[in-house]
């Protein structure tokens, strides 16, 4: 739980649901997909939401660059 509290745009409730899952949203509110969770472990949620271009923050509190503040999915990023 700790890692997704450092990825930007993202709401972690810890209630007591027998088939978690993540729903991801678009601007406008609405539903665009649905991840089930039961099965996957830690490093494979934090996989899936870099891959899908979630901004990881180095720590807790730490500033989201401008223009990785409205735009979880697929954020263009310099290649180094």
């Amino acid at each position: 739980m700790e890692h997704w509290a450092l990825y930007h745009n993202l709401e972690y409730d810890s209630g007591e649901n027998k088939n978690p899952r993540l729903i991801f949203y678009n601007d406008k509110d609405e539903e665009v997909k649905v991840v089930p969770l039961k099965k996957m472990k830690a490093d494979e949620i934090c996989d899936l939401l870099d891959s899908l271009g979630f901004y990881k923050r180095a720590q807790k509190g730490e500033d989201v660059p401008e223009e990785f503040k409205n735009f979880p999915f697929k954020a263009p990023r310099d290649e180094l």
